[in-house]
């Protein structure tokens, strides 16, 4: 499988990599074999997260690669702590990055990591504090590379002028990618690899998409225009995928990792075969008119996620270190807002 240049670093990752977000839902022998699989398969991307699965992907990720570790680029994300309520918010303050990054290694039985991301930022820190903290790492060489993830605009330009930035997680798909020009043109312009995660959109772009989920799935509370609007997109490609001989996910990632900017794709796995499946969806050169009809499809989009998802009533307003106005909302995530937004508000 080709390899890609993250950023300016001397990692070079698979186009496609694994994603461990939900991995420990499936049990950790199941995982460990999928895994593994990945890898011996070409796959030497490997993303997880503190938070995911209060810690569990981490430990699996970590039992799967301690006797392999020079074959993966291991990346994982801190920087989401439970607040006193058990919600999920940010903390990016240099004693709770120092104690996220150390149970990190601990988990992922390394002693060093070669992407360490930012999950989310946190309004509450200043970035050069957790940028200062973070270079403690970097300068010793248990962290290789530092990332961000799910970041504004603005916010990535100010993380930029302060460290060297290899790469950008974003959600980007159908319903999504519009969303993130401004962020595509900065990082192309930077050499900052885009590394894409929901690809499929929770499962929704592909041909197995249900109508309706149990209260426990998060894609329980999507809109159901959405999941229409997901029915109808498959619905026009899959006729394309079976012209090329390939399944609807391996048209849509194979049309996605050739996208301008796009460095790499993170794909959940929870079966051996769904490997094989993204493997081949790589290993094949999509003809230009086909790719046309795509672009096409894609252009014909005018509904958004993000205009429709997670809408959240604000619990409470307060100013940040620069006085930017910020909100706790329901869920424990905070956000800067702008200043007419007032607690009880419901924003999305």
């Amino acid at each position: 499988m080709e390899k890609r240049r993250l950023g300016t670093t001397n990692l070079y990752a698979s186009p496609i990599g694994l994603g461990c977000r939900t991995i420990h839902k499936i049990g950790s022998k199941k995982a460990i074999e999928i895994i593994r699989e990945a890898i011996k398969t070409g796959i030497n991307l490997i993303d997880t997260a503190n938070i995911y699965g209060g810690g569990k992907s981490e430990e699996i990720v970590g039992e799967a690669i301690h006797d392999i570790r020079e074959k993966v680029i291991l990346a994982t994300k801190g920087g989401i702590v439970k607040d006193a309520s058990g919600l999920p918010t940010q903390d990016l303050s240099p004693k709770s990055v120092r104690k996220a990054v150390e149970e990190s290694l601990k988990r992922l039985k390394t002693d060093y990591i070669d992407l360490y991301q930012i999950h989310y930022p946190d309004p509450t820190t200043p970035p050069k504090e957790t940028v200062n903290t973070l270079m403690e790492y970097v300068d010793s060489g248990i962290i290789r590379h530092v990332g961000l993830s799910n970041i504004s605009y603005e916010e990535l330009k100010e993380w930029a002028s302060l460290i060297n930035i290899p790469s950008v997680q974003i959600p980007y798909n159908f319903l999504q990618h519009k969303t993130y020009d401004k962020i595509l043109q900065f990082c192309q312009s930077r050499k900052i690899s885009i590394i894409a995660y929901t690809p499929l959109l929770m499962g929704l772009l592909t041909e197995k998409v249900k109508r309706r989920f149990p209260r426990n799935d998060e894609r329980s509370i999507i809109p159901p225009r959405i999941i229409k609007e997901c029915e109808r997109i498959v619905g026009q490609l899959k006729p394309i995928a079976e012209k090329c001989g390939k399944t609807v996910p391996q048209l849509i990632l194979n049309w996605l990792i050739n996208r301008p900017g796009i460095g790499c794709i993170l794909v959940g796995m929870s079966k051996i075969e769904h490997v094989k499946e993204n493997v081949e969806a790589m290993e094949w050169r999509m003809p230009s008119e086909i790719r046309r009809e795509i672009d096409d499809i894609a252009k014909g989009i005018k509904t958004s996620l993000d205009n429709e998802f997670f809408i959240q009533t604000i619990k409470k307003v307060f100013s940040n270190y620069a006085g930017r106005k910020v909100v706790i909302l329901e869920m424990g995530m905070k956000i800067i807002v702008p200043s007419t937004v007032e607690a009880g508000d419901r924003i999305k």
